[in-house]
């Protein structure tokens, strides 16, 4: 499994830690934990919260790039980014956010055009007191079992934010 959201663990300026953080960068990579490169049709699953519409876009954007270019893309929604697969759809998700004129619903509509897989996340509808129908078509509600069995999964990168 590969987490390819990584901040920085320690910033120390002290010239003794220079060579550990060497070292503990060497035997990540080593060791396969720091982000690889994806393998063409690897599996992709992205865990998408970002409340804000331009980060949603932008995860979307790499999303729909990636299942273009031949990966099997799952996206689970969840908090207001769930907000975007509902029928009826925020205004905040209808109003431009790249340079080219996409919202946030126009790349969500591309990514299952494509083949890509969206779900909301298991507690999406419950908190919100809607039900399956509430979802426009081709997004349904994930099930946690088989969120965590992807994650488990050592061939499905991970992405999210």
């Amino acid at each position: 499994m590969v987490i390819l959201a990584m901040t920085p663990l320690v910033t120390f300026q002290d010239k003794r830690m220079k060579p550990v953080l060497k070292t503990l960068s060497t035997a990540l990579l080593a060791t396969g934990l720091m982000a690889s490169p994806a393998v063409a049709g690897q599996k992709m699953l992205m865990l998408l919260s970002a409340p804000a519409a331009e980060a949603q876009a932008f995860n979307l954007v790499l999303a729909n790039q990636l299942q273009a270019s031949g990966h099997g893309v799952h996206v689970v929604l969840c908090g207001e980014a769930g907000d975007v697969a509902l029928k009826a759809v925020p205004d905040a998700a209808t109003k431009a956010v790249t340079p080219q004129g996409m919202t946030v619903r126009s790349l969500l509509e591309g990514l299952l055009k494509k083949g890509g897989t969206v779900q909301v996340c298991a507690i999406y509808l419950p908190n919100r007191k809607l039900q399956a129908d509430a979802l426009m078509e081709g997004v349904s509600a994930a099930r946690p079992q088989d969120v965590a069995a992807m994650i488990a999964d050592p061939a499905i990168k991970i992405m999210g934010q």
